[in-house]
């Protein structure tokens, strides 16, 4: 039996259903469009530590975080040339991609201090050195603190920003002392995904931060099990 006029029949009810679809859509537009699409699914970055992600998206203004409290405080560029940033409690200060701390050039009556320990393992980390804390200067106009200045690498082919993961000793505003390391740097995506695909500015300066502080009046820092129950793990500043 010849198969073609059942083959036909079949294409031409196909064609006919199609442009019926497409007839009811242009009809119906409006019900497709407000139809939401499904939510982002956000990469979590997990850590034994606690961790702390600051929303950095706004370049006119800098997001001041105290971190042995968790408060925040957002001020503009222009205020941040004030006295305005010298009556807050803050230990850092972050605006996209650029970070300063509460002390030298940006609040000379500040005393956060920061050293670069380098790629080192986290967790090795057990204690605060003694001295050797540098803090904020000018350069080229611009506030700017040398030991986190080079926290990141730019990747020139995506143009994406990829924590380099430096682990850093900080003697903090109120004298505690602390150790950290930036985990990631998008909102909903792994730095490390970004290498192969273009992550958008909107996705971009959710700073991820791993952090561990110490007991008042001590440079050590507790294990993980002891800063479970001490620190809180999870937190969102926006």
């Amino acid at each position: 039996m010849n198969q073609t006029p059942r083959i036909f029949l079949m294409l031409l009810g196909a064609t006919l259903l199609f442009h019926i679809t497409l007839n009811y859509m242009d009809k119906n537009i409006a019900d497709f469009e407000t139809v939401p699409l499904p939510p982002k699914k956000i990469k979590k970055i997990n850590s034994n530590n606690p961790i702390i992600k600051v929303n950095a998206k706004d370049r006119n203004t800098w997001m001041l975080v105290e971190f042995t409290t968790g408060k925040t405080i957002q001020i503009s560029e222009r205020e941040a040339e004030t006295d305005k940033i010298g009556q807050a409690n803050w230990d850092l200060g972050f605006s996209r991609t650029k970070i300063i701390s509460n002390g030298g050039k940006t609040n000379p009556f500040g005393k956060t201090g920061i050293i670069n320990l380098g790629l080192v393992n986290f967790d090795d980390v057990k204690s605060a050195p003694k001295t050797g804390y540098v803090q904020d200067h000018r350069s080229l106009g611009n506030l700017i603190n040398k030991e986190l200045a080079g926290w990141y690498n730019y990747r020139t082919r995506t143009h994406n920003i990829e924590s380099k993961r430096n682990v850093y000793a900080l003697k903090l505003n109120n004298g505690i002392f602390m150790k950290m390391r930036i985990l990631n740097y998008y909102c909903s995506q792994k730095d490390n995904e970004c290498r192969s695909m273009l992550c958008t500015r909107e996705e971009a300066a959710c700073l991820t931060i791993e952090y561990v502080l110490s007991q008042p009046g001590s440079q050590q820092f507790l294990d993980t099990l002891h800063v479970k129950n001490i620190q809180s793990q999870k937190n969102l500043i926006e």
